[in-house]
């Protein structure tokens, strides 16, 4: 039987607050940057019961992603310190308070929750917006248009959820 995961969505909904009012609105002179990268929402989203768990597993792996992307140098000293740092403390909560993330990796082999395949799909998302910043060498665009991938993200979360 897996472990029931519970997100603690009014938390989910505080980061992502904080994450949209950290900084104003996205830079004039950033708007035509591209990354080229698509968010997988299907990783995000579960069509039967058996999926709940993986969905679950998946949006827990996703917070561990945001805090490890977010520990990054060159982030934009315009943004809010405070809103940053209790973002970073809200995520590492959320991460660190529910045993279901350290038993994720097993529970994948054992259920068909179908988290591996999301995992690989999310996994290789982060990275390639971790790449993004490398490239363009932690610009103020670059973080903005990382902040925006984020947003989405956890308003993925919160509307499969139905918040």
């Amino acid at each position: 039987m897996p472990i029931k995961c519970q997100l603690q969505l009014r938390l989910v909904e505080t980061t992502h607050n904080l994450l949209e009012n950290m900084a104003g609105p996205i830079p004039f002179q950033c708007l035509n940057e591209k990354f080229g990268t698509k968010l997988p929402t299907w990783a995000l989203q579960s069509n039967d019961s058996k999926q709940d768990v993986g969905v679950t597993k998946a949006a827990y792996k996703t917070l561990i992603n945001m805090g490890s992307l977010m520990e990054n140098d060159g982030i934009p000293q315009y943004w809010d310190s405070g809103k940053l740092e209790n973002f970073e403390n809200i995520v590492h909560r959320q991460v660190s308070e529910n045993i279901c993330v350290s038993g994720f990796t097993l529970l994948c082999k054992v259920y068909e929750d179908g988290f591996a395949q999301r995992d690989a799909a999310l996994t290789h998302y982060f990275q390639r917006l971790a790449a993004i910043l490398k490239e363009k060498e932690f610009s103020v665009c670059a973080w903005e248009r990382v902040r925006h991938e984020l947003l989405r993200v956890l308003q993925v979360i919160l509307l499969e959820n139905k918040i």
